[in-house]
């Protein structure tokens, strides 16, 4: 438990915050959020990929914590889903830094008092986007790693946002995300038919056969292996339906 000394303003906004999204929650947009129990300037987040983009299924998990000031100044967010040295997003960091303007990490509209958890949580939202190199400053759709950036999201967003979080992998999942683990697992029932569609669709299209995608920006290569991804989502579809 925290021994920072928090004011009673700042404690008073934090709970008319949590309040807002337990009144008005947001799982409508696949974000699911939890205040810690024992610590008044930590939360937690769940934010499910939003369809028609690469990230569509996966589980983008965020840990909050709150200034003793706050709301006058932002929280500090750090982003959980990494692995494989995968640059998910131009947005969030491997190190798990959250680099958007809303929270003073980037240039832009800064942080002002009237912002919320909400409208915070909204933001992350937005960065998971169908072209998200597109969010690199500089990048433009005739940029060389476009595609192949997108490719090797949207199969890692197999891979790891959901076989290996849903899996529960060591390396992958953090003790947090049991807070959520009922939404992962339920959002994974509900999206399976789509999700495993997807991967058939990429497999038979595009991704034939095993084969390396490298971008220059990030410097990413990845082995994409949609016959894998096809016998783990299958694999696990089972063994779910036989725990329930």
């Amino acid at each position: 438990m925290t021994s920072i000394t928090i004011t009673r303003e700042t404690i008073s906004r934090i709970l008319k915050d949590v309040k807002q999204i337990i009144n008005s929650p947001l799982t409508e947009n696949g974000i699911y959020y939890s205040h810690d129990d024992s610590d008044m300037l930590k939360g937690y987040a769940l934010i499910i990929g939003p369809s028609d983009t690469p990230y569509f299924g996966g589980n983008y998990f965020f840990e909050f914590d709150y200034p003793p000031d706050y709301p006058h100044s932002p929280p500090v967010v750090k982003y959980w889903t990494n692995g494989n040295q995968i640059r998910f997003n131009p947005n969030l960091y491997k190190c798990g830094k959250v680099c958007v303007s809303l929270l003073n990490t980037w240039r832009g509209d800064q942080w002002s008092s009237c912002q919320t958890i909400s409208s915070v949580l909204l933001t992350l939202c937005t960065l998971l986007c169908s072209d998200p190199l597109l969010n690199e400053p500089g990048v433009t759709n005739t940029h060389s790693d476009l595609k192949n950036y997108t490719d090797i999201i949207e199969y890692s967003n197999f891979n790891i946002a959901i076989c290996n979080i849903v899996d529960k992998k060591e390396g992958y999942y953090v003790p947090f995300f049991d807070l959520f683990y009922y939404h992962v697992r339920n959002n994974f029932l509900k999206n399976y038919d789509a999700i495993i569609a997807n991967a058939k669709q990429l497999k038979d299209t595009t991704y034939k056969t095993k084969t390396i995608v490298k971008t220059g920006i990030y410097n990413m290569n990845v082995e994409i292996n949609y016959d894998l991804i096809i016998d783990k989502l299958t694999s696990l579809k089972k063994k779910i339906d036989l725990e329930l």
